[in-house]
């Protein structure tokens, strides 16, 4: 009988050493591979909105290593930063521009940054955009993995640099495998960069509406960033070392020929009374000793939490103002008093209070909603009789209301144009041939204008779709063209073929805009980006105006709409709609007031006017 062999403690003591020197290789090379802070350039899984908002500090450099050639122009500070528009100061200045921003606002970090792209990349502009904060924190935090240097910026040995990121947790690559799989169609905690351009995605806050002030404070997350704000004190310990830094960059960009423009970025007024007013003043008057700047810390923006994300961070229309006033750009909207022009020796003080009353840059605009209109006397369902129709639009005529289309509540918005006295829009849904037949010469009698969302699939149709199964007749392209051609009638979006009828479409229907049952991601936002397209194609800038079938949607379909190129929606009840100037989120799902024979002619003008409930 053979007996077994058995390793002798000396090959086993091999074997273990071999195999613990084996995971011991395996952990860098894995880590190497998932690469989850961009440490060696992500060779592998390229997906650098995860490395950088992990440490955008260092991710972003490394990603601009392999890209560099793509940019000439560079954004340098904060957070804040994010909401400068890199495309419209591509456009100002002829560039092309990254936004190197990162978490914090060391200006230690901000003076490494700005003289390794100086030396290392040519570069045509450079904007600075501070705030008082510099002043509170100057050195650099090297104690985690999310804020320490790129070894080429800050001198440190590659040996150590490149170990930290050797012998991290492997857990941290599984973690980004793990989302990498999961990962969907929105912006997410774990991915919150549009890498290409440096910039915070905020493809999800700018495609919420924003209505009444009174509802925003009691929306999650604003109302417990604004509602309940603890007053704090700040000092400055480093104003002297962040005018120094800003010496240094601004020297070096004299040096390279580079233009140099700095900003002090908007921040809410509460925040800004963390510092006393003599900090204030001490502050920019000791910036404009070094300096030429653009001030928007404190104007009237600052006082409406509507136009912020957080109490640091405003929205990118904000963003959108300060460079219309910087270049002097007359097609956007500027609140009057927006920003200064600080000149360097002189000595401006800290910003002066600017509140306004909110009647001068927000105006209330009720929406009716109507669809088919019947001859005779009764109605079935949202339809209304042409009697009742008549007895409503005579009524608001007598009450004074202008109406006003999608393009003057657009210039009001972005522009600031003031709309009329008693300013009314009128909507009808789905393109019935009765809006042509009989609202259209009524509305032309009272030099009335109205918004019609037509589907698409079923203009000029009176069967529905292929079936051959009758419905209601609805207007044809020539119709339309006659009515647009009035300047009274906007034909609009109603989605193309997004409507769906249990009995008449194959099941799973799609109810409203959500996705479909039998519909991947993938194809949902193909579809949808697809149907916004096709609209485009029939009815041309008009199909940005949006009307919600059914009401039926989701923070995901408003996505995909709005990065499709729809810029107002209409959806929901309620007796006005509140439009805001410089924010075109408060054209998204205005709400309308539905219009049958419920309500007489005096009646609606009593409900519009606040005299019925």
């Amino acid at each position: 009988m053979l007996k077994k062999k058995s390793l002798s403690s000396g090959k086993w003591l091999v074997l273990f050493v071999v195999t613990v020197l084996l995971v011991a290789l395996l952990i860098p090379v894995f880590n190497i591979i998932t690469d989850p802070y961009g440490a060696f350039g992500d060779p592998v899984l390229q997906w650098w909105s995860y490395d950088m908002t992990l440490n955008p500090r260092l991710a972003k450099l490394t990603y601009l290593e392999k890209n560099h050639e793509n940019y000439d122009s560079y954004i340098i500070g904060s957070s804040g930063s994010s909401a400068i528009p890199v495309e419209l100061l591509n456009e100002y200045l002829d560039a092309k521009f990254y936004n190197t921003f990162f978490y914090g606002t060391e200006t230690q970090t901000f003076e490494e940054i700005a003289l390794y792209l100086l030396d290392r990349y040519p570069m045509k502009n450079l904007v600075l955009n501070l705030s008082p904060l510099i002043a509170s924190s100057y050195k650099r935090s090297d104690n985690k993995l999310t804020k320490y240097q790129y070894w080429k910026v800050n001198g440190l040995s590659p040996l150590t640099f490149y170990s930290r990121y050797l012998l991290i947790d492997p857990m941290e690559g599984v973690q980004k495998l793990k989302y990498l799989k999961n990962d969907g169609y929105l912006q997410a905690a774990y991915k919150v960069f549009l890498p290409e351009t440096g910039a915070y995605d905020k493809s999800r806050r700018d495609a919420e509406p924003i209505d009444s002030l009174e509802k925003y404070l009691n929306t999650e997350p604003y109302k417990g960033y604004f509602v309940k704000y603890t007053m704090h004190h700040y000092s400055m310990p480093y104003l002297e070392q962040s005018m120094e830094t800003v010496t240094r960059i601004k020297k070096r960009c004299a040096e390279k020929d580079v233009n140099l423009i700095v900003i002090c970025q908007p921040m809410y007024y509460q925040h800004l009374a963390y510092y006393t007013p003599e900090d204030q003043a001490a502050f920019y008057n000791a910036l404009a000793q070094v300096t030429d700047y653009w001030d928007f810390t404190l104007s009237s923006v600052s006082y409406d939490p509507r136009f912020f994300y957080d109490s640091t961070h405003c929205r990118n229309a904000v963003g959108a103002m300060e460079l219309a006033a910087i270049f002097g750009d007359e097609t956007v909207y500027v609140p009057e008093g927006f920003g200064r022009r600080v000149e360097q020796g002189s000595l401006p003080g800290a910003p002066t209070e600017q509140k306004r009353d909110e009647a001068e840059y927000s105006v209330q605009v009720p929406i009716l909603r109507y669809h088919h209109i019947v001859e005779g006397s009764e109605a079935t369902g949202a339809a209304i009789t042409y009697d009742a129709f008549v007895d409503q639009m005579t009524a608001l005529y007598e009450a004074g209301y202008t109406t006003v289309d999608i393009w003057q509540l657009r210039d009001y918005v972005e522009k600031g144009v003031a709309l009329p006295e008693k300013p009314l829009m009128i909507t009808f849904d789905d393109g019935y041939e009765s809006n042509y037949t009989l609202a259209f010469p009524l509305l032309q009698q009272y030099s009335f204008k109205a918004t019609i969302f037509a589907i698409g699939v079923s203009i000029g149709k009176d069967t529905y779709k292929d079936t051959g199964v009758a419905m209601t007749p609805h207007f044809s392209l020539e119709q339309a063209k006659e009515m647009t051609d009035s300047g009274l009638i906007t034909v609009a979006s109603h989605g193309y073929n997004v409507h769906e009828v249990e009995g008449r479409d194959p099941s799973p229907i799609r109810l409203g805009l959500l996705q479909r049952e039998d519909e991947t991601e993938d194809e949902y936002v193909a579809f949808l980006t697809e149907d916004a397209e096709h609209m485009f194609q029939l009815l041309g800038e008009a199909a940005g105006f949006f009307s919600y079938p059914t009401d039926r949607h989701d923070e995901r379909s408003m996505v995909i709409l709005r990065q499709a190129g729809i810029f107002a929606t209409v959806s929901g009840n309620g007796t006005a709609a509140t439009l805001i100037k410089g924010l075109p989120q408060s054209l998204l799902s205005m709400p309308r007031t539905l219009a049958d024979d419920s309500l007489t002619g005096a009646e609606m003008v009593a409900l519009l006017e606040g005299g019925a409930s």
